[in-house]
């Protein structure tokens, strides 16, 4: 009996964090492509994320390096959660530049044009919509996230859903490693 507890206990964490992951991929591909092409392109739309479907992998990494920080430095007030996700965020973005520009020998983004720019790597405006996304995901996502798993925990159709789209995840990952990039 408590060896199939304890499975159940697994099982649970690992869809929690999997839900997570999944929720925070695909609220960063609406973030790209909403921002980054609508807006500021005037290109109308184009999938921001190198795998076919709607998720992009970096934002739900994203999510659990700035939560261990978080965790780390014990940081859960609001005002707290948004400088320190604007900072984190903002190094994040320029370090991933330089790599980026070395190992895929172009740059992914420009902010050239932009206020506060800095080599048109980072800029104060994207800084600081990374800092209202951390907010809004660590003070009023995530929060709603463990209400809503810990209300349908044992529910047989969010457990079905939940297999479904990791499912399709896992599928779309190994065809973009096989198939390679679109980008």
């Amino acid at each position: 009996m408590s060896r199939e507890i304890s499975k159940n206990k697994i099982y649970t964490v690992f869809r929690n964090n999997m839900e997570y992951f999944l929720i925070y991929c695909l609220f960063g591909w609406i973030y790209e492509s909403i921002w980054c092409d609508v807006i500021y392109h005037r290109r109308g739309f184009i999938n921001r994320g190198f795998m076919f479907g709607p998720w992009l992998p970096i934002y739900g990494i994203g999510f659990f390096i700035i939560l261990g920080i978080f965790t780390l430095l014990k940081i859960k007030k609001k005002i707290p959660v948004f400088i320190a996700g604007t900072v984190i965020a903002t190094l994040a973005e320029l370090i991933a530049s330089y790599i980026l520009d070395h190992t895929v020998g172009h740059k992914m983004w420009d902010y050239t044009g932009y206020f506060m720019n800095f080599e048109g790597r980072i800029a104060l405006v994207p800084s600081l919509m990374f800092g209202l996304l951390i907010f809004a995901a660590f003070c009023l996502i995530q929060p709603a996230l463990i209400r809503f798993q810990k209300k349908y925990d044992r529910s047989v159709i969010h457990n079905i859903i939940f297999i479904i789209v990791a499912a399709v995840f896992l599928i779309d990952l190994v065809s973009r490693i096989f198939l390679g990039s679109h980008i």
